[in-house]
C-alpha cells in the first residue's frame, strides 16, 4: 500500500510540476516564440520580393537592349507611357500591343500576389492568445501555483516518529 501511495504521489508530483514549468516557460518565452514566426514570415517575404526584383531587372535589361537596337521604339513608347501625347492613344493607325495569354498570366500573378501575405507562416492561435499581456500574467501565476502545490502536497513526506507512551 505504501509503494502504491509513493508511486501515485510521484506521478502527481511529476504531472503538476511539468504543467507548472511548462506554463511558466510559455509565459516567459511566448513572445520570443511569436517573434520567431514573424522573422520566418519576413524572410519568406524578402525572398519573394527578391525574385520579383530580379524579374524586373531582367525585363528592364531586355527593354534597354531593344531601345539600344532600335531608337524608334523609344519615340513610340514615350508618348504612351508618359501620357504627353493625347492623340497617340486615339490614333486609329497607331499600332497597339497585342495582349497575349502570357501577359494575362503575369497580370493575374500580380493580382494574386496580394494573397501571398496570407500564405506566410502565422503563429498558431493558442500562441497568439498566450502572448497577450494579461494572459501571460495568468499563465505565470498559475504555473507558479502548480509548482508550489506539487512541492507542498506531493513532495517527499517527512517521516514521523511514533512516540511510544511508556507507562512506568
Amino acid at each position: 500500500m505504501q509503494k502504491l501511495e509513493a508511486v501515485l504521489r510521484l506521478l502527481l508530483f511529476v504531472i503538476c510540476s511539468a504543467a507548472g514549468i511548462l506554463s511558466i516557460s510559455l509565459a516567459t518565452l511566448g513572445p520570443e516564440w511569436k517573434s520567431l514566426y514573424d522573422t520566418k514570415a519576413a524572410v519568406i517575404q524578402t525572398e519573394r520580393n527578391n525574385v520579383k526584383i530580379e524579374q524586373i531587372i531582367k525585363d528592364h535589361e531586355v527593354l534597354t537592349g531593344q531601345i539600344a537596337a532600335d531608337p524608334n521604339i523609344l519615340a513610340k513608347i514615350a508618348p504612351l507611357t508618359l501620357g504627353s501625347d493625347p492623340h497617340a492613344v486615339n490614333d486609329p493607325n497607331e499600332r497597339r500591343a497585342n495582349i497575349t495569354a502570357e501577359m494575362l498570366d503575369r497580370a493575374k500573378a500580380v493580382l494574386n500576389s496580394q494573397d501571398d501575405a496570407a500564405s506566410l507562416p502565422q503563429p498558431p492561435m493558442w500562441l497568439q492568445r498566450s502572448t497577450k499581456n494579461e494572459n501571460r500574467v495568468i499563465l505565470f501565476v498559475c504555473g507558479a501555483g502548480l509548482v508550489l502545490v506539487s512541492f507542498a502536497c506531493f513532495g517527499k513526506m517527512k517521516k514521523t516518529k511514533k512516540i511510544q507512551n511508556r507507562v512506568g
